[in-house]
Order: structure tokens, then sequence, then C-alpha cells
């Protein structure tokens, strides 16, 4: 009975994904409940456990012992009422309203808030990662859909806290890190989603906060080129200065340059360093390009393009020009107009 007990305790074990989609990995050892469940592919399933084959599905199922004499209030879910709140009563809580619907929305948010306060600590942030599954889907990042019946706003808000709770639980913490990047077979994927949704300003900062712990980690490390030209579109697209800041800290911080207290000169430098590493016009090439020219009108003066930038365009007007693209006149603009000198402007259009 302690061995089942000490089982259903354990939040931290390896884990068995079989596709790139984080929401559908499991955890090798099986969790048992008081119902029928099916032992999925890969599953250890712990001894004292009652085992059967469905008949209807041919697959196995496993359940507690009906000797057992756990009650309700024991097993995996606890309701609202409990009497003391702590990190893993506030997890199976969270749990049970994600996956069963059970529970009231107002708990599930002091939960979070709970949470909120403790995921800073290591070993608190390290036990969160065992229910990453629940907060994604909380957070936004995957399938809010499936949460139950939630108002609008108290969902801005569950939304805003599990994200914060995911930022403080990765921030400085190897252990909820590794844990955290097993999950995703494919990074680029998930940082596509962290950085490509519409969301308000609150919730970008809470995001770039889980980024911002994760940049260091090897495996988007590998994937830095993509996150810089995605954040740096998203400078481009926020209003906030302390967000844009943050935009570029994590930047510089991976690059090790220093940071410039003019937040748009900055993204100046760091765009044009980009957009000449960028061989395709595609579509994110091409925004960051306009959010580079809205700069640049706002204050002429602010930067001035560098040679290896005013080479790129060249280059893709060349490329353009044998095309024989509709975008060639645009870039002759950009090249001598906004970037280069205007007068010698139909010169150019001679030369080139």
């Amino acid at each position: 009975m302690l061995a089942i007990l000490a089982f259903i305790g354990v939040v931290a074990c390896r884990l068995i994904c079989v596709d790139s989609n984080p929401l559908n990995c499991y955890p090798e050892l099986f969790v048992p409940s008081l119902d029928w469940k099916p032992v999925k592919e890969g599953q250890v399933i712990p001894a004292g456990l009652d085992i059967r084959l469905n008949i209807d599905t041919l697959e196995r199922e496993a359940k507690l012992s009906s000797d057992d004499s756990f009650s309700q209030e024991n097993s995996i879910v606890v309701m609202a009422d409990a009497a003391e709140d702590t990190v893993s009563e506030s997890l199976r809580y969270i749990a049970g309203f994600v996956e069963n619907g059970a529970g009231e929305s107002n708990v599930l948010v002091d939960k979070l808030e709970f949470l909120s306060e403790m995921s800073s600590d290591l070993e608190y942030g390290a036990d969160i990662m065992g229910y990453l599954q629940d907060i994604l889907i909380l957070s936004g990042l995957y399938d809010q859909r499936s949460v139950g019946v939630i108002s609008s706003e108290v969902l801005s808000q569950v939304s805003e806290l599990s994200t914060s709770i995911l930022s403080s639980s990765l921030r400085n913490n190897p252990q909820a890190q590794e844990t955290f990047v097993r999950y995703f077979l494919e990074p680029k994927d998930f940082i596509l989603r962290l950085l490509g949704s519409n969301v308000n300003e609150v919730l970008v900062r809470r995001r770039l906060g889980i980024l911002g712990s994760l940049v260091t980690n090897n495996i988007f490390t590998d994937h830095f080129d993509v996150i810089r030209l995605k954040l740096l579109i998203l400078y481009g697209h926020v209003g906030d200065d302390s967000t844009k800041e943050r935009i570029l800290h994590i930047i510089t911080d991976v690059l090790g340059q220093e940071e410039d207290e003019v937040l748009d000169r900055q993204f100046a430098v760091l765009a044009q360093a980009t957009l000449c590493e960028q061989s395709q016009l595609t579509a994110d090439v091409l925004d960051l390009l306009g959010q580079l020219e809205k700069v640049k009108l706002v204050d002429k003066s602010l930067f001035k393009a560098t040679p290896e930038f005013l080479d790129w365009l060249n280059t893709q007007i060349e490329t353009l020009r044998e095309q024989k693209a509709p975008q060639l006149e645009r870039f002759k603009e950009l090249r001598h107009v906004v970037f280069g000198n205007p007068k010698a402007m139909r010169k150019s259009y001679d030369e080139l």
C-alpha cells in the first residue's frame, strides 16, 4: 500500500513521446486510479494493481486493487476545501481540472497564484514540470479549448499565471529545464507557438520569460537563428518599451553584446545583421525589413545603414531583376530612398 502511495506521489518520471506534440507524451510509469484506465504502449505497471483485457478494445487496463481502502478524498484530485494548500495538492487540483473538468475556476486561480509564488524554488520548480502538460494547456500554448467553461476574463488570468509559473520554474533550474525540453521533439515548433500567437503584452512578457530561461539551453541555442528573427519581428509589433527591452535583452545576452539605452537604435543594428544572413525573401524577412523601414522613417538620423546591409539590398535587387519580380521597384526605393542616398536614385536605376 505504501509503495502505491509513494508511486502516486511521484511527479518527475521518464516520459514516452510518440510524436512532436508534447500533449501526446505520457509517463513511462502507469498512474493508477480507482477506475479502469488503458495502459499505453511502453508503460510499466506497478505491482499490486488489478489488470484486465478489455474485450471491446483489446487494450490492457489497470486500476487500484478493489481491496484497497482508499477514499475519494485521497485520490488523485484533491477538492477545493483542502485544509492545507501545498504544492502537490495544487498541482493535483490543476490536473483534475484540466483532465476531468473537476473543480471551480475561482479555486483554480487560487491554486495557480499559490504555485506562482512557490515556483521559483528549485525543488518545487522541478515538481511542477511533472504536470507540464496541464500547465501548457492552461497557458494557452497548446489546445486551451480543452479546458472547461471559463469566462474570458478568468481565462486570461489563468493564461498569465500559468505562463508565469512556467517561466519561474525554468529560471536557473537545470532539472526543470531537462524535463521541459524532453517534451519537445521539435523545439522549433514550440518556439513558433511561443512567439507566434496574437496575445496581450502582459502575456507576451510572461512568454519571453520562458524563452529567456531556455535560450541558453543547447537544444534551443541550436535554433537561435529562428528565435532571433522571430523576436525582432515581434519587437516591431509591440508597443510597450519594457516588452521591447526584454526582447532585445534576450538577443544581446546570447550574442554577448552590450545593450544600447536607445532601443530602436539597437533594434536597427540587430535587424540589419539578421537580414544580411537571409538568402530568401520569406514573409518573415519582408516583415522584419518593413519594421526596420518604419524605424528609419520615424527618425532618419537614428542610425546609418551598414555597408553590409546595403550590399545585401543590392544582391536582392539583382536577384529580383533576373526574376523580373514585381518587388524590384520596392527594393530599389528601399536601397536608395530609405536607406541610401536619394540623389543617387536615378543614377542607380541606370546602373543596376
